[in-house]
This record gives C-alpha cells, structure tokens and sequence, in this order.
C-alpha cells in the first residue's frame, strides 16, 4: 500500500498506456481504471487527471506507431512471399488504405474506433499498418481519441475503487469476446474477398 502512495503516477501512466498497447492479453480498460483508483489514493486534483490523461495517451501513441510500424513490415513481408496464395498484392492493400484520409468522415470513424473503450485499441493499429493507412490520419486519430478513452476511464477509476473493479470485469470480457468477434469477422471478410476476387479473375 506504501508503494502505491509513493508511485511516480505520471511514469507509470505512460509506460502502462504503452504496454497495453503493444502486449495485446493486457486490458487497456483496466490499466487506467487503476491509474485512475491509484490517482485517488494519492490525493491527485480532479484538473491533474488531464494530465495523466495527456501522458497515458503519449504512452499509447508511442505504443500505436510501434504496432503501426511491425504491422506494415510484416504485410510487406507475408504479401511478398505470399500474394499468389491470397490472390491479393501487397499494392492492392496499399491502395486500398490509402483511400482513407482523404474526409473528415475518415476522422471521425477512426476517432470513434480509438475512443471506445470496448473496442480494443492493438487491433486497430494493427489494421492500420496492414493496409497503411496515412500516417497523418493515424496519429491524429490515434491521440485524439486515446485521449478521449483515456480521461474517461481514469475519470471513472478516480470516482471509486469499488466501480472501477466492476467495470474492470465487465471491460475484460467485452474485451475479449470483441477481440475474437474481430479476428472472425476479418478473416470472413478477407474469405469473401479473395474468392470473389479469383472468380472475376477466372471470368477474365
């Protein structure tokens, strides 16, 4: 208990932020409840929270840009040895990303998917890097809505320890049924893609 009044809060904001982000089994929704009970037991002002919030989201950001990155260097290596296999090229991921960024639409869909706490954050970035969607469209998307997601939750976690432990449970398995919806449906949807795209080839 002594630690947790003497943690530096700030610090361990952004390294927590970051390694929720780039370990995908630790639940975002839970590091910063907890950054947010620890906030409280440490006599933090309701103003600072903003602060931890700015930091946290720094921290995911960093997070982002690293699984952004590994993500697109991983399609151009899987695509290069692998395209004839998908019957996809790894321009035509790349040409598809890049039709977003170009509207305010493709903002704010981004914004909302960063902003939700049920929508688990490591599988957006890795979206992102596999079709490399602008970079620009990205981190503003990324920062934005971390923010967002991230003062809310530390908000709540400040509001009690008891609510953010209840909230820790029903967010770790909103979590994680939505981490396999995803992967199921993107693997339905990259199933249905690459059939049709073979049967228009073999009209041809």
């Amino acid at each position: 208990m002594s630690f947790a009044h003497s943690m530096p809060l700030p610090l361990f904001a952004a390294l927590a932020s970051f390694a929720e982000e780039v370990i995908v089994p630790i639940p975002s929704g839970a590091v910063l409840l907890l950054i947010g009970s620890l906030a409280q037991l440490q006599s933090y002002s309701v103003p600072t929270l903003v602060f931890l919030a700015v930091v946290a989201t720094i921290g995911k950001l960093f997070g982002a840009l690293l699984i952004y990155t590994i993500s697109d260097k991983a399609e151009d290596v899987i695509m290069t040895h692998f395209s004839r296999f998908f019957g996809v090229t790894h321009e035509d991921l790349e040409k598809f990303g890049q039709r977003f960024g170009n509207g305010w639409k493709d903002y704010v869909l981004l914004i909302l998917l960063r902003a939700l706490p049920i929508v688990p954050s490591a599988v957006v970035s890795v979206g992102a890097g596999v079709l490399r969607i602008p970079l620009r469209l990205f981190i503003v998307a990324t920062v934005v809505g971390s923010f967002v997601r991230d003062l809310l939750l530390i908000s709540i976690g400040y509001g009690g320890f008891a609510t953010a432990i209840l909230l820790v449970k029903h967010l770790l398995g909103y979590e994680s049924v939505l981490q396999i919806g995803v992967v199921i449906g993107l693997g339905c949807a990259l199933a249905v893609y690459l059939y049709f795209r073979k049967r228009r080839r073999h009209v041809q």
